[in-house]
Protein backbone atom coordinates (compact mmCIF):
# COMPACT_ATOMS: atom_id res chain seq x y z
CA UNK A 1 0.00 0.00 0.00
CA UNK A 2 1.33 3.41 -0.90
CA UNK A 3 1.47 6.07 1.75
CA UNK A 4 -0.15 9.43 1.03
CA UNK A 5 1.86 12.27 2.55
CA UNK A 6 0.61 15.85 2.75
CA UNK A 7 3.10 18.61 3.46
CA UNK A 8 2.66 22.10 4.85
CA UNK A 9 5.94 23.85 5.61
CA UNK A 10 7.97 21.61 7.90
CA UNK A 11 5.01 19.37 8.80
CA UNK A 12 4.29 16.05 7.13
CA UNK A 13 0.94 14.30 7.55
CA UNK A 14 1.18 10.71 6.36
CA UNK A 15 -2.05 8.78 5.72
CA UNK A 16 -2.13 4.99 5.61
CA UNK A 17 0.37 2.38 6.77
CA UNK A 18 4.01 2.98 7.61
CA UNK A 19 5.69 -0.37 7.01
CA UNK A 20 8.33 -2.06 4.87
CA UNK A 21 6.60 -1.01 1.65
CA UNK A 22 6.16 2.68 2.54
CA UNK A 23 9.08 3.32 4.90
CA UNK A 24 11.39 4.83 2.29
CA UNK A 25 8.66 7.12 1.01
CA UNK A 26 8.32 8.67 4.50
CA UNK A 27 12.09 8.96 4.95
CA UNK A 28 12.48 10.61 1.52
CA UNK A 29 9.70 13.11 2.29
CA UNK A 30 11.36 13.86 5.63
CA UNK A 31 14.71 14.41 3.92
CA UNK A 32 13.07 16.93 1.58
CA UNK A 33 11.70 18.87 4.55
CA UNK A 34 15.04 18.76 6.37
CA UNK A 35 16.81 20.10 3.27
CA UNK A 36 14.78 23.30 3.80
CA UNK A 37 14.12 23.33 7.56
CA UNK A 38 16.09 22.30 10.65
CA UNK A 39 13.16 20.55 12.29
CA UNK A 40 10.46 18.18 11.14
CA UNK A 41 6.97 17.64 12.55
CA UNK A 42 5.08 14.44 11.79
CA UNK A 43 1.32 14.57 12.30
CA UNK A 44 0.52 10.89 12.71
CA UNK A 45 -3.26 11.06 13.26
CA UNK A 46 -4.09 9.38 9.92
CA UNK A 47 -1.58 6.52 10.23
CA UNK A 48 -3.69 3.39 10.66
CA UNK A 49 -0.75 0.98 11.03
CA UNK A 50 2.92 1.26 11.86
CA UNK A 51 5.30 -1.61 12.59
CA UNK A 52 8.91 -1.77 13.77
CA UNK A 53 10.12 -0.84 10.28
CA UNK A 54 8.05 2.34 10.47
CA UNK A 55 9.46 3.00 13.92
CA UNK A 56 12.93 2.66 12.41
CA UNK A 57 11.96 5.36 9.89
CA UNK A 58 11.06 7.71 12.75
CA UNK A 59 14.39 7.00 14.44
CA UNK A 60 16.24 7.69 11.18
CA UNK A 61 14.35 10.97 10.72
CA UNK A 62 15.13 11.98 14.31
CA UNK A 63 18.84 11.38 13.66
CA UNK A 64 18.71 13.37 10.41
CA UNK A 65 16.96 16.27 12.15
CA UNK A 66 19.48 16.20 14.98
CA UNK A 67 22.35 16.25 12.48
CA UNK A 68 20.76 19.34 10.92
CA UNK A 69 20.76 21.01 14.34
CA UNK A 70 17.02 20.56 14.78
CA UNK A 71 14.58 18.01 16.08
CA UNK A 72 11.71 15.69 15.25
CA UNK A 73 8.27 16.19 16.77
CA UNK A 74 5.52 13.57 16.55
CA UNK A 75 2.06 15.05 17.05
CA UNK A 76 -1.43 13.57 17.25
CA UNK A 77 -0.34 9.92 17.06
CA UNK A 78 -3.15 7.57 16.10
CA UNK A 79 -4.08 4.86 18.56
CA UNK A 80 -1.88 2.26 16.83
CA UNK A 81 1.11 4.63 16.60
CA UNK A 82 0.69 5.67 20.23
CA UNK A 83 0.54 2.03 21.30
CA UNK A 84 3.77 1.21 19.43
CA UNK A 85 5.56 4.25 20.85
CA UNK A 86 4.38 3.40 24.37
CA UNK A 87 5.32 -0.30 24.19
CA UNK A 88 8.80 0.58 22.92
CA UNK A 89 9.33 3.32 25.50
CA UNK A 90 9.51 6.04 22.84
CA UNK A 91 6.24 7.85 23.61
CA UNK A 92 8.17 10.76 25.13
CA UNK A 93 11.20 10.59 22.82
CA UNK A 94 9.81 13.11 20.33
CA UNK A 95 7.88 15.79 22.18
CA UNK A 96 5.17 17.57 20.23
CA UNK A 97 6.09 20.93 18.78
CA UNK A 98 4.74 23.90 20.68
CA UNK A 99 1.85 25.55 18.96
CA UNK A 100 2.11 29.32 18.63
CA UNK A 101 -1.67 29.46 19.12
CA UNK A 102 -1.37 28.15 22.69
CA UNK A 103 -1.63 30.85 25.36
CA UNK A 104 1.35 31.27 27.69
CA UNK A 105 1.13 29.16 30.84
CA UNK A 106 1.13 32.30 33.00
CA UNK A 107 -2.04 33.56 31.35
CA UNK A 108 -0.11 36.14 29.34
CA UNK A 109 1.00 38.11 32.39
Amino acid sequence: MELDIARVGSELSPRGSVDLVSRQQLVDAGREVLAEHQSLTLNMKAVDFMDSVGLGALIELAKLASAAGGSLAVIEPSRSVHRLLTVTGLADAWPPAESPAEPPSDGGR
